[in-house]
């Protein structure tokens, strides 16, 4: 009886995970339709950029995330109140070290455009 209860616990909790991760996924689709709020490349390589960012980012009120839709980038979100996406910045790997697009729909966006050129 008590690895029933587990099993459907377990799948439960992984239902719950596939559905917030396509959640997240369909509202980066929807911001990178969007126009562009900011872009750039930096000389740090991929990972110390968006670990720069993040730590700029995380000084703000807004809650971030972070996650990899590929091998090479990576991407870090800017959640409102309601965890809906509201700005997003996908960084790839680039010749001369990271290149990045900010995509967003918040009032605050310059803000966040600003912190990510401090790690260029």
């Amino acid at each position: 009886m008590k690895t029933q209860r587990l099993a459907a616990a377990l799948t439960f909790a992984l239902s719950v995970a596939v559905f917030a991760l396509s959640a997240c996924v369909t509202q980066y689709d929807s911001l990178i339709k969007t126009v562009p709020v900011g872009s750039g490349t930096s000389k740090l390589k991929a990972l110390p950029f968006v670990a720069c960012v993040k730590a700029k980012w995380a000084l703000r009120p807004l809650k971030i995330g972070e996650y990899s839709p590929n091998a090479d980038g990576d991407v870090i979100t800017v959640h409102g109140a309601n965890g809906q996406t509201m700005l997003l910045i996908d960084a790839e790997p680039s010749g001369l070290g990271t290149g990045y697009t900010i995509y967003g729909d918040i009032v605050g966006a310059s803000a966040y455009v600003a912190d990510a050129h401090k790690c260029d």
